[in-house]
């Protein structure tokens, strides 16, 4: 029973360090980006992570998400997803959403709105309200092919009933081809940073692959492998 307990413990941390951050980004940043889906254009994005730590269960879980543009400079998306570490699963679903202050053009900058809204169901518990977050968003191209993001945010961990202040800042460089590299750090007040490393191909006009690497400077470290896909219609 004891090791069930603590393996439910490792489940549910990692689950808590991810989550919050990376449930809206633009794949494989966790870093929200300040543009917004025009009205009636739609995406369909799915992921596949893995992560690690010093004496927990690796846990492997799977996400999919599908987002529109609904007018007025918004976009409304729902996310589900789960996760599976020592035999236990976890499953959590988000709503999320962004909404343009100032849009970006040319080289200006663009600033939105982020909020999300998100409820866990943890083993041999009943689903509840996990997290509420919200976010300003910037995103500027600074110069040709280099787009930098940050995010300010505050999230509300529902569950401990404790509220923190949180950040990203990421950049991406288009190296030709279809082909995003990125990198980012981001986290939340009273921890240390997470940092990130990515590739986006643009295979075709409608569908794009990403792939990406993160660990938190925490100990102990977690350490995350991630591959997905955005496919827009």
């Amino acid at each position: 029973m004891k090791r069930i307990q603590q393996a439910a413990c490792a489940v549910a941390s990692l689950l808590f360090a991810a989550a919050p951050l990376q449930c809206q980004a633009g794949r494989p940043l966790a870093t929200e980006d300040a543009d917004i889906l025009d009205k009636a254009d739609c995406e369909w994005e799915g992921a596949y992570a893995r992560q690690t730590a010093h004496r927990s269960p690796a846990m492997n879980g799977w996400e999919t998400q599908l987002g529109c543009g609904v007018g007025l400079s918004t976009q409304v998306a729902l996310a589900y997803g789960e996760a599976h570490a020592a035999n236990l699963k976890s499953r959590g679903v988000a709503l999320l959403g962004k909404t343009g202050l100032i849009e970006r053009k040319d080289d200006g900058i663009g600033l939105t709105v982020a909020w999300t809204i998100g409820g866990v169901k943890e083993p041999n518990k009943a689903f509840k309200h996990d997290f509420t977050q919200l976010n300003l968003v910037a995103t500027q191209e600074v110069l040709t092919g280099v787009t930098w993001h940050a995010n300010l945010g505050w999230l509300r961990n529902q569950i401990d009933h404790k509220n923190f202040a949180t950040w990203n800042l990421a950049g991406e460089y288009a190296v030709g081809g279809g082909v995003d590299v990125v990198g980012e750090f981001y986290g939340e007040e009273h921890s240390k940073p997470w940092w990130g490393i990515g590739t986006r191909w643009q295979a075709t006009e409608t569908l794009s692959v990403n792939t990406g690497f993160g660990m938190q400077s925490e100990r102990p470290r977690i350490k995350e492998w991630t591959i997905g896909f955005k496919y827009a219609f």
